[in-house]
């Protein structure tokens, strides 16, 4: 990890934690399992708080002797008071407590009003602690940690169809905000660079994030993307799909961004035969308007297209299969999550 990353980190771990200390009633338990995600993603953040945990608190029984209008103590020892935090909000967002444990420290009788003081009689610690640490790297008064800066984060690509951008746009967006940035053609791909160069790169990724719609199975881009993936014997373990449903709109900024076709119904037979076919009968049509070219050297570009398009043809009805076969999950689930199932497999692959 260098300066530049590290500064980066320092700057997302802000983000996070300014939306946790704001965080609103009925929202809480929500932002706070956002923001322990994200640094339990990051290995720098991480490593400083294992270095400050020397014990492990016991707050089934800490909290059952606290009543309403009781503040914790903290330690006085600053590493401590890291490791206490820490554990304390884990302990909030397992057993779903932020409200319990908030009471007394407000003076108001809304729940907003304890919440707002607890995070800035508690939490805020925690943050503050972690953004000092970070700004001591930055500032070389603390060194980076040998193993932090000799492991890569996984690497993770997102394939979907331009029709589907504010979909990618909202799932690029949230993986940002736990830590991780998806490569992605409108970062990854300048000006006059190959596309096909950088599809082939897919398979120097971890993992591949695609956006399955009606308009991805259509998509000559796409499916080549899923072509070349395929061609990896450990394709399987690389997938990670978001199996996109009409009802998913919801999660969209507005309605003017609604693609005009979202679902694609990869279960039913039925639909999977109307894809098979509808490749089977592009690779037709392309290889019928080849062959009127006169000149063979004017064959050259289409022939390679009706190459890919073939390469899609054969694939196309082994990946309907597999995907229909998978216990998939679909854009609310993961949001419900916060992506939980996305980062446990991401999070096992670098363990």
């Amino acid at each position: 990890m260098d300066l530049k990353q590290i500064n980066k980190l320092s700057r997302d771990f802000r983000t996070n934690s300014s939306r946790l200390l704001s965080t609103k009633f009925g929202s809480q338990q929500q932002d706070l399992l956002r923001f322990l995600i994200f640094i339990e993603n990051n290995p720098l953040i991480m490593e400083y708080i294992n270095e400050c945990t020397q014990e492990t608190m016991n707050f089934e029984a800490i909290l059952s002797n606290k009543d309403w209008n009781d503040k914790l103590e903290l330690p006085v020892d600053s590493k401590e008071e890291v490791a206490y935090i820490y554990q304390l909000l884990k302990y909030i967002q397992t057993n779903n407590l932020y409200i319990d444990v908030s009471m007394g420290y407000g003076s108001g009788k809304k729940y907003q009003d304890h919440i707002d003081a607890f995070n800035y009689q508690v939490t805020v610690h925690l943050v503050n602690h972690i953004r000092e640490y970070l700004e001591d790297i930055i500032m070389g008064i603390a060194p980076i940690p040998l193993e932090i800066v000799e492991e890569e984060q996984p690497k993770i690509f997102i394939s979907y169809c331009w029709e589907d951008a504010v979909f990618a746009d909202l799932i690029d967006n949230d993986f940002k905000d736990m830590g991780h940035t998806l490569t992605r053609d409108i970062r990854g791909l300048k000006f006059k660079d190959s596309i096909k160069s950088f599809m082939h790169s897919i398979g120097k990724h971890d993992f591949v994030i695609s956006i399955i719609s009606d308009n991805y199975l259509r998509s000559v881009n796409c499916m080549y993307e899923i072509s070349e993936v395929m061609r990896l014997r450990e394709y399987k373990e690389k997938m990670l799909l978001v199996i996109l449903k009409d009802s998913d709109v919801a999660f969209l900024p507005s309605e003017s961004d609604v693609p005009s076709q979202i679902a694609a119904n990869v279960y039913s037979l039925e639909e999977q035969i109307n894809y098979i076919t509808y490749w089977e009968n592009k690779e037709a049509d392309y290889a019928e308007m080849i062959s009127k070219i006169t000149q063979e050297t004017s064959k050259i570009q289409p022939l390679q297209e009706l190459k890919r398009i073939k390469n899609i043809s054969n694939n196309v009805s082994e990946f309907l299969s597999d995907i229909s076969d998978w216990n998939n999950t679909n854009l609310s689930e993961l949001k419900k999550s916060n992506y939980g199932a996305f980062i446990e497999e991401i999070n096992s692959s670098i363990k």
